[in-house]
């Protein structure tokens, strides 16, 4: 076919040239009927061409199905073992997933942890220590109840650096005199320390309520205690 159009295109430019050379009409006409074969035999062709590139185009009309090629047995004792999928399988059954491998924790956050600097975790870990134990000890039938806090006295005793006794082992802190401290090894803290330690305050001396007390009154006097004014 491309031979024949390329043929009625070399055809049409004769006529042409003999159209141009006579100046009949007639040729121009024969001219235009040739090149327009010239162009149906190209479309044919290019059509042609399209349905022999097509997929499936060349295979014959009763293609038989590729075998399957047999999987060995498996090993006896062996485990389950996952199907891959045919990919001439006409029922295309995916093959079951397997499970996810479980996540491993980055390199870069163990090092992180391991690199935490040794006074920081030291302090943590007596704090938590502490703590633990003070909640351990709470329900230690001999232990001093513990003392109700008000609010506006914990405000004030939040930061205050007046010293309380401790004893080893005992979740509560003391005001000197305490009956509970009698037999007992004390030692001075300071407030703040000793509540970030995780002591409580004692019910019988009550430190905190005697302590904000104490702190107001402090206040009060260094509000008033400037020299009078003069007189004149």
């Amino acid at each position: 076919m491309i031979m024949g159009a390329a043929g009625l295109v070399l055809l049409g430019a004769g006529l042409l040239a003999t159209g141009l050379l006579t100046g009949v009409t007639a040729w121009y006409w024969a001219c235009i009927v040739a090149c327009a074969g010239a162009a149906i035999l190209i479309v044919l062709a290019r059509r042609s061409l399209s349905r022999s590139r097509a997929p499936g185009a060349t295979d014959p009309a009763g293609a038989r199905e590729p075998t399957r090629a047999a999987q060995p047995p498996a090993p006896a004792g062996a485990g389950p073992t996952t199907r891959v999928a045919d990919p001439a399988d006409d029922l295309g059954t995916p093959a079951p997933h397997a499970a996810p491998a479980p996540e491993v924790a980055p390199a870069s956050a163990a090092a992180a942890s391991a690199g935490e600097t040794s006074g920081g975790a030291t302090a943590v870990g007596a704090a938590a220590t502490s703590a633990a134990r003070a909640v351990t000890q709470e329900d230690d039938p001999d232990e001093p109840p513990l003392e109700e806090v008000e609010v506006t006295d914990l405000l004030v005793v939040l930061d205050l650096t007046d010293e309380v006794l401790v004893v080893d082992e005992h979740p509560r802190y003391h005001l000197g005199g305490c009956p509970h401290l009698e037999g007992h090894g004390t030692i001075p803290l300071p407030l703040d320390e000793a509540r970030a330690d995780g002591f409580t305050p004692c019910g019988t001396c009550r430190p905190d309520r005697t302590l904000a007390a104490r702190a107001r009154a402090r206040r009060s006097d260094a509000g008033d205690g400037g020299p009078p004014a003069s007189s004149g």
